[in-house]
């Protein structure tokens, strides 16, 4: 059983040497996902948790599809916060995300983000 690379346009493409996801077997593996404008790799919403939060969780939902999964099927999620002071804001906007049977979390801070950038969010998900 080999693996299989997903790439879409309509989330970031990776700044460097990896792949927005990969899928083995009935599971896809979401890269670390992150605030940036298509295209141009900009910071949007810059030091805005709450958009940032959502346009991330947004694009992670596209690979997701592109994938063949969706929000509803992921398991286990990771999520990089510039500052945990940000945690009960960035929260609020998971929460309308994943308001049912809400995945696994770990939540860790990140000392240093691009400027402007205060979420970074992977995840593990099924293929139904």
């Amino acid at each position: 059983m080999g693996k299989r690379i997903v790439t879409t346009d309509k989330a970031p493409a990776p700044g460097g040497a990896y792949s927005q996801a990969v899928i083995h077997g009935n599971t896809v593996y979401v890269a670390g996902t992150c605030p940036f404008e298509l295209g141009t790799g900009k910071v949007l919403y810059p030091d805005d948790v709450v958009e940032q939060t959502r346009l991330v969780l947004h694009y992670m939902g596209e690979i997701l599809r592109a994938a063949g999964s969706s929000i509803e099927h992921v398991v286990k999620v990771t999520s990089f916060l510039r500052n945990l002071d940000d945690f009960k804001a960035y929260d609020r906007v998971y929460a309308e995300t994943f308001a049912h049977e809400p995945p696994a979390r770990s939540t860790v801070e990140i000392g240093k983000f691009p400027p402007g950038m205060t979420v970074e969010i992977e995840c593990v998900a099924l293929i139904p």
